[in-house]
């Protein structure tokens, strides 16, 4: 292995000060170097390995302190600048980074609402990572394809949106616990997409396949908690609303012992759901 030059070593360095600050909470600290580092890294010789994986981490940095910065446009430009920095695709550590900035940066698009955007963001990536086979870039690609397929029903392209789903749900595996949760997510779009061409009674049974995933992640329960309540709201738009109730009075039995917090206050809202329900 070549030795790294004291410029390398140097830029290195900084990197760990940058994540320093940001871990201790200085957020606008750690942004200020993280942008002068990226400058500096850039004019550097990116032939050396040191310098691109600084390069990526200043970038990538920047992209993370300004989206909890809540400036979304700019970190969108971030992560389309951390995506671009040179790599070796042919390194999976290399390749699932600019997977996750890519990622990112639909995600903060989509958060602004630039749903087009968004979608140019998840095929550019796609075009890159689509047949990645190590599993966490193939993680990654996963939640872009959902994420496309939520993006494409914000614009009103309902019908590619369902085939979007269509075509997910039968690939992922209910029994995974990273996939069980982009499953019920999917589930819950093809029935939302059902519902936008006025096809709820397809969309109550779609929603009833939800019921295989697993529930043992937090993120997983919240999506399979969502779509029973997505159920029981189609179900209220068909006048069932006996069926609703019973719907709701289950979800709340099988997670009556919750203990996440995030999960509770989803809970809590179903509760607020059925009350209503039950006063009318």
């Amino acid at each position: 292995m070549i030795p790294s030059s004291p410029l390398a070593r140097e830029l290195r360095r900084r990197c760990d000060d940058v994540l320093e600050r940001h871990e201790r909470g200085d957020l606008v600290g750690a942004l200020e170097a993280a942008t002068q580092l990226a400058e500096d890294a850039a004019a550097a010789d990116l032939a050396e390995p040191v310098v691109r994986e600084s390069l990526f981490t200043a970038r990538f940095e920047r992209a993370l302190l300004l989206t909890e910065l809540g400036e979304l446009d700019a970190a969108a430009v971030a992560y389309e600048q951390a995506a671009e920095t040179p790599s070796d695709l042919d390194d999976p550590d290399h390749r699932h980074e600019l997977a996750m900035a890519g990622l990112n940066r639909g995600i903060c698009l989509d958060a602004i609402g630039d749903h087009e955007g968004a979608i140019a963001a998840y095929d550019a990536m796609l075009a890159r990572f689509r047949d990645a086979d190590d599993p966490v870039t193939a993680d990654q690609v996963v939640r872009v394809r959902v994420n496309r397929a939520a993006a494409l029903l914000a614009v009103d392209r309902i019908g590619e949106a369902l085939t979007a789903a269509e075509t997910l749900i039968p690939t992922l595996d209910p029994a995974d616990a990273l996939e069980a949760e982009q499953l019920a997510m999917c589930v819950r779009l093809r029935a939302a997409a059902l519902c936008a061409s006025a096809r709820q009674a397809e969309a109550v049974a779609a929603l009833e396949e939800v019921d295989r995933c697993t529930a043992e992640d937090p993120a997983a329960r919240t999506q399979v908690i969502a779509a029973h309540r997505d159920r029981a709201q189609v179900l209220l738009e068909l006048d069932r609303p006996q069926d609703a109730l019973t719907t709701l009075d289950e979800v709340l039995a099988r997670f009556g012992g919750e203990q996440d917090e995030g999960v509770l206050l989803l809970l809590d809202e179903v509760r607020d759901l059925r009350r209503e329900l039950a006063e009318h």
